[in-house]
């Protein structure tokens, strides 16, 4: 009898996974707008249907919950309403400051978010830990009426302990201070005693799409706010790929090295475009503020002073803020990046820490390098994800044969995510060129329409190529076929990296 009963649960634990896998399948069809994707998590579910399914259950679409889900439209809006308030003066005749053929790129994001290109701004390039931290210390000690600071991680260990006590400083001097952090990259933070110690000073720090067990069952888990940003007193802004982390103490028993990271310190009507980007993000995380917009600035009005467009001129740098995010409905980083390739004419310089292409962007690279454009792609010899090590790896072959050149940077992990197209434009930020970026996290970047900055960038990829060896095609060819049977296996569950 026993034996009988036992036969009949696995019928019907067999039935339910079954009907589970099926589901799932369907779902995948019905639901996955990217064919990689698609195709991966076919294989997935075929392969492995107990694995499969509860994986796709937990991180196979982007589900943002109800709640959030609800304020997607609004998130939009509140980038509108913010351009209505301060910045709809500043966007005129920038147009006729662009090239013919950026035209368009500028476009691109501005149709979704509603940021477009500003003129006047000025832009210095940090390219060391060192200048990053020094410059944003000074900043931060001299702020006057608001310090806001939002970054996928922050790690509270050597000189980061000493930019926190500023902040804490700022704050009981009187200054209006926020920090946002992630809630899965930043979560030793959280566990620490930092945010008692920073709230107690007046500061006000929350958590970015926060994780638990309850929320694992309704939302997606892994999609996280990556942005880093820091906006002092709304004249002077930084962004760029460095996370609040000391990297003499962060991950250094992961073998990769020191990171590498660079930032972008901004002055000029480009600083605005950063705050609303903060603004929105500190915004989402509450139903209220979202549902009164208007309130919700009028409120903060403090941390936004009210600057005439004169004295907002710093340089003459047009440039323009690029947020993407799962609930924007479009994935604009990914549509100019791609964009921004066909554009190119004579050069095209990369450098990412993780390098995952699908499809349209592989086919971008490999025909640009067809059609005689010269395509550097500069990525760290050492990466802290195995899975991503092998998956690109498996592109090689394919970027090679088209005439890509690439190169491995031996000096740590490379973490700057920089592109340079031709002499004039960059885009600069917090996007690896992965799907993750792409069309999951919260990311931010900057359009730069300038010469002479896109001619700093670029000086900067070329110091990464002295420390680097550039892969030869005949001797990748070479390696054992064991190599390519492990990167090509891995690459079909690629897009899901």
């Amino acid at each position: 009898m026993n034996v009988l009963s036992q036969i009949r649960w696995a019928e019907v634990f067999l039935v339910i996974h079954t009907v589970a896998a099926l589901t799932c399948m369907l779902r995948v069809l019905y639901k996955q707008k990217n064919i990689g994707s698609t195709f991966a998590w076919l294989i997935i579910l075929f392969l492995f249907p107990l694995f499969g399914t509860i994986s796709y259950i937990l991180i196979g679409e982007p589900r943002l919950g109800t709640a959030r889900a609800k304020r997607t439209g609004e998130m939009n809006r509140f980038y509108q309403v913010f351009v209505d308030k301060y910045l709809a003066d500043i966007y005129l005749d920038v147009g006729r400051k662009l090239k013919e053929r950026y035209h368009g790129l500028s476009q691109v994001a501005a149709s979704v978010t509603g940021l477009g290109a500003t003129r006047s701004n000025a832009m210095k390039l940090l390219s060391t830990t060192d200048e990053i931290m020094d410059s944003m210390l000074a900043d931060i000690e001299a702020a006057e009426h608001s310090c806001m600071l939002a970054f996928y991680i922050i790690d509270p260990k050597g000189r980061i302990e000493t930019l926190l006590e500023a902040v804490i400083r700022a704050s009981e001097r009187g200054v209006d201070c926020a920090i946002l952090a992630d809630g899965v990259g930043s979560s030793g933070f959280f566990k620490s005693g930092w945010p008692k110690r920073l709230r107690d000073a007046g500061v006000e720090v929350e958590c970015a799409l926060p994780v638990g067990i309850w929320r694992t069952l309704f939302t997606r888990t892994d999609l996280r706010n990556h942005r880093k940003i820091l906006v002092i007193d709304s004249k002077i802004g930084y962004t760029g790929s460095f996370n609040l982390v000391d990297p003499r103490f962060f991950k250094q028993d992961s073998g990769v090295g020191e990171w590498v990271d660079v930032m972008m310190r901004c002055t000029g009507p480009l600083v605005l475009e950063l705050s609303a980007v903060f603004f929105a993000d500190l915004a989402v995380e509450d139903d209220e503020n979202l549902q009164g917009i208007q309130q919700y600035l009028t409120e903060h009005q403090d941390r936004i002073p009210t600057l005439m467009p004169e004295k907002m001129r710093q340089g003459d740098v047009v440039a323009q803020v690029i947020p993407s995010a799962p609930e924007q409905g479009s994935h604009v980083i990914y549509e100019t990046i791609i964009s921004a390739i066909h554009a190119a004419k004579r050069r095209i310089t990369i450098t990412t820490p993780y390098f995952v292409p699908d499809e349209p962007l592989l086919l971008a690279l490999t025909v640009a390098a067809k059609r005689g454009v010269d395509v550097t792609l500069i990525v760290p010899a050492k990466v802290d994800s195995l899975m991503v090590r092998y998956a690109s790896r498996a592109y090689y072959p394919m970027l090679l044969a088209a005439g890509v050149k690439i190169a491995a940077f031996e000096g740590g992990l490379l973490h700057a995510k920089t592109l340079t197209i031709d002499d004039d434009y960059a885009l600069f930020g917090t996007v690896n060129m992965d799907m993750r970026s792409f069309f999951l996290n919260l990311e931010i970047s900057l359009a730069i329409y300038d010469v002479n900055t896109t001619a700093e960038i670029h000086a900067l990829q070329q110091s990464y190529l002295t420390a680097s060896s550039y892969i030869s095609a005949d001797t990748w060819l070479q390696r054992s076929k064991w190599w390519a049977l492990v990167e090509n296996t891995v690459r079909l569950v690629s897009p899901l990296l």
